[in-house]
């Protein structure tokens, strides 16, 4: 309990320093996978403050990215017609996007009354509200300043994480015993197999041209919210890349056709790169993966242990359905 006070007492003096903002209630929220999340009362207005670690190894990119993608974010919000679909950010009284303590960094916007949609079944309506989104999205890229683009990462299709997977699967799991690697050690073989066929890919689009445009880059359900408007949410990932980068995770459902449809009318008019949707598949499961494996070896997760453990091996059991998957993309995109 001693900890929690000290907290919101902490949460409320960084407020008061550096936002102005005078907390009268501090609580606990919901959040992803970077940072710890709270929602904060100041008399009638709401805030949303994300928390990041310093000293949990993960959190330094998460950090890094602040200053790049949050003034576009702010440029989304205020230029264009996603504004009622992006959240501004709240700067501090020295017009900075995050504020910090010895061991914490700070990032407040406004919160959003609705619900996240999750895993909640999709409506046609939604599918075709999130379409319209990306394809604006998508569009804006030659509308964004040139020096706001210029500080966004790009993607260069380096699957360096992937090495460090390897070297896990052909040293840990013969010296070392623990529950992680319990939990990893029956899908090594499809592991090793989606490992090589990443590799393939990466070097195959790597000899491809290539049409970038601004992607989200996380943009799964859970970063999205149902208020009168969808809003999306933790652009942490925000970079330059194909299309494909923020598509793969929308064309996989029921509601493929649909989407896809509705996409084409907002969006890109390209014909969209199989190569690339299955490489950013590949990515998705193999780059949590490795994420859950060092937070859990290193003791630094956000969520509890036992959570961890359970989104580790459904995404391994995923990757035993990534040799039909390209077969599902010809049949479906």
């Amino acid at each position: 309990m001693g900890n929690v006070m000290d907290r919101e007492r902490q949460i409320q003096a960084i407020l008061k320093e550096h936002y102005n903002i005078h907390a009268k209630r501090i609580v606990q929220h919901a959040g992803g996978w970077s940072a710890l999340a709270y929602l904060v009362s100041d008399n009638d207005q709401k805030y949303f403050l994300k928390v990041y670690d310093k000293k949990r190894t993960s959190s330094t990119k998460w950090i890094n990215a602040i200053d790049q993608y949050m003034p576009i974010v702010e440029w989304l919000h205020g230029h264009t017609a996603l504004k009622k679909h992006v959240v501004k950010p709240t700067l501090t009284n020295m017009e900075m996007y995050a504020c910090e303590d010895e061991d914490t960094v700070y990032v407040s916007s406004a919160f959003i009354d609705g619900y996240t949609i999750g895993s909640s079944p999709l409506k046609l309506g939604q599918v075709s509200e999130i379409a319209k989104i990306l394809g604006m999205l998508h569009r804006s890229t030659e509308d964004v300043p040139t020096h706001l683009m210029k500080q966004l990462p790009r993607e260069n299709f380096d699957i360096g994480f992937c090495r460090s997977l390897y070297k896990f699967i052909k040293n840990d799991l013969l010296s070392k015993h623990d529950a992680v690697l319990r939990t990893v050690k029956p899908f090594t073989s499809y592991l090793l197999d989606n490992i090589k066929r990443m590799k393939y890919l990466a070097e195959t689009l790597k000899k491809k041209p290539k049409h970038y445009v601004l992607c989200h880059g996380d943009l799964h359900y859970w970063n999205m919210i149902q208020s009168k408007h969808i809003k999306l949410i933790d652009w942490e990932c925000m970079i330059l890349a194909p299309p494909e980068q923020d598509l793969i995770l929308h064309v996989t459902g029921q509601h493929t056709e649909s989407f896809l449809s509705f996409y084409k009318q907002y969006g890109t008019s390209n014909k969209l790169d199989l190569d690339a949707l299955e490489f950013y598949f590949l990515k998705r499961r193999l780059e949590d993966i490795w994420q859950w494996i060092q937070d859990l070896r290193n003791q630094e997760v956000i969520k509890s242990r036992e959570e961890t453990l359970k989104l580790l091996k459904i995404n391994l059991i995923e990757c035993t359905k990534a040799t039909s998957f390209r077969a599902y993309l010809e049949a479906n995109v």
